[in-house]
């Protein structure tokens, strides 16, 4: 699975950008995490408008949805139980 995570939207850690700012009009989420069955499988920048089609790529092959959170849902307090019901948005296969 995270070959795929990899060659879609890049490493684990990805930035976007130093200065934390996204295209104008586009949604960003920076540290976010991905994860799949209630485990952490990604962390770093998310552009969720230029990643959609790389998320629902992803949700698709594996089969599985992606539960993309902020950094506190899935760090710190909630390393180990990700707050998977506070998801920013989750990407169903299709």
């Amino acid at each position: 699975m995270f070959q795929i995570l990899y060659d879609n939207i890049g490493v684990p850690g990805r930035m976007m950008s130093g200065n934390k700012r996204g295209p104008k009009g586009h949604i960003c989420y920076w540290n976010a995490n991905i994860i799949v069955e209630g485990k952490k499988v990604w962390y770093g920048d998310l552009d969720m408008t230029a990643d959609k089609k790389s998320l629902q790529k992803i949700a698709n092959e594996i089969g599985k949805p992606l539960y993309i959170l902020t950094e506190h849902m899935a760090r710190f307090d909630n390393e180990l139980n990700p707050k998977v019901d506070e998801a920013v948005a989750i990407i169903q296969p299709e």
